[in-house]
């Protein structure tokens, strides 16, 4: 095993550019993620979504444990994409990296 220290994140930053502007770039604790994912699974319920929201619900389906299997294994760096879409009609790309 030797003295390698498990590798937790500390946060996931979203990044949203725009015309190729970055318009958005907001870092939130990991800890404040992973509550608002249960909450998400609670609330996914909801029948009217727009195109983000169908995106983000991708962020449910991504097994967290098997993130941190692979980054203790030293098989996953941080920083990591978890999603990053590109919505080439509207010019937009979304890259969302836990850190």
């Amino acid at each position: 095993m030797g003295d390698m220290n498990s590798v937790k994140p500390k946060s996931i930053r979203i990044e949203v550019t725009e015309n190729g502007v970055l318009t958005a770039n907001v870092r939130i604790p990991y800890f404040v993620v992973k509550m608002g994912l249960k909450f998400g699974q609670m609330a996914n319920n909801s029948k009217k979504k727009g195109d983000a929201e169908n995106e983000l619900e991708r962020l449910k389906d991504i097994d967290m444990d098997a993130i941190f299997e692979a980054l203790d294994s030293g098989e996953m760096t941080l920083p990591c994409v978890l999603v990053e879409v590109d919505e080439p009609d509207k010019n937009e790309h979304v890259k969302i990296t836990l850190e």
